[in-house]
């Protein structure tokens, strides 16, 4: 008599089994707080909740209180929006103060965040070159270099290179193109944007370059990494351009994170929705700066160059 291995598989694992007693510990409800501040926009700040693995839903909350200070002064009472945002009509954040936001809402801890906006760094010269070399299979590798001076203190950056779509009679969205997956990065570019986890916006800090001009070169294929957006990267459509962030610790701390967790979870998108890319990894903690709950609440103020089309 022949039995199946089905068969055999399910008594041995069946066999196996123990029941444990384990109290799944209680769902801790607390608020999340997200915001990034630039000098380009009024002040913005989501307000929503924790929820379960299972829930599908976001908790937005509606009927926060959300105070923002500046310099330790009491700037503003935010107004509710809606899909839990919270914003500002008449102030803008500015460069070289200190903005802090704290949050209440019924049933929960308040919570508290604070960062201060940095300076611009302008781009003041800046070059795109495509086809002086070529990948393997014939296509122009394009060359980009940038020159900006670094402020005389500790700065952490943030740089993309775009070229973008406006709305039309097809969309109401700005399609955005980030070149990706560089030939030949930047020595800089290299140390400190963790290029295996595949970024389209580079991290990286002032250590060998603090206080000087600094020329960053990077040849990339001709790829590209697009995604739709509500709100335009740059003034123009189809223009190429160079952004250059210049951000807060809190801002560079949350990008290398996010970045981490977005290559680790295990599904998932590189620019917003375009892509579906099943990711394998262990599970990685959000960078927070928020007191008493979950979140981000960073500064970074950005400059653009437009490269002439050659």
């Amino acid at each position: 008599m022949r039995i199946p291995i089905a068969i055999c598989i399910f008594f041995t694992i069946s066999g196996c089994s123990k029941e444990l007693n384990y109290k799944i510990p209680d769902f801790e409800k607390k608020l999340v707080v997200n915001a990034l501040i630039c000098p380009d926009s009024f002040f913005c700040v989501n307000v929503r909740a924790t929820s379960t693995i299972l829930s599908s839903e976001p908790s937005f909350i509606e009927n926060a209180t959300v105070l923002l200070s500046e310099n330790g002064l009491l700037l503003e009472d935010l107004e509710y929006s809606k899909q839990g945002n919270y914003i500002s009509s008449a102030h803008r954040p500015i460069p070289g103060n200190e903005y802090s936001i704290t949050v209440k809402a019924k049933g929960f801890n308040d919570v508290t965040a604070k960062d201060t906006v940095p300076e611009t760094v302008i781009v003041s010269r800046g070059s795109r070159i495509s086809g002086n070399t070529f990948d393997e299979y014939g296509d122009p590798h394009i060359d980009y270099e940038i020159l900006f001076n670094d402020l005389p203190k500790n700065n952490y950056y943030e740089l993309f290179f775009i070229i973008q779509g406006f709305p039309n009679e097809f969309t109401s969205k700005y399609w955005v193109d980030f070149m990706c997956e560089p030939a030949i990065p930047d020595p800089v570019i290299k140390a400190d944007s963790e290029l295996d986890l595949n970024p389209f916006t580079y991290i990286f800090t002032d250590n060998l370059f603090n206080g000087q001009q600094f020329q960053l070169k990077i040849k990339f294929i001709s790829a590209v990494n697009g995604g739709e957006f509500l709100k335009p990267f740059a003034p123009t459509p189809r223009d190429h351009y160079a952004i250059l962030r210049n951000t807060s610790y809190a801002y560079y701390n949350y990008r290398k994170y996010w970045l981490r967790h977005s290559y680790n979870k295990q599904v998932g998108n590189k620019a917003e929705v375009p892509f579906f890319m099943p990711l394998i990894g262990d599970p990685v903690a959000m960078y927070s700066n928020i007191e008493g709950g979950y979140g981000i609440f960073a500064a970074y103020n950005q400059s653009y160059y437009k490269f002439e089309k050659n």
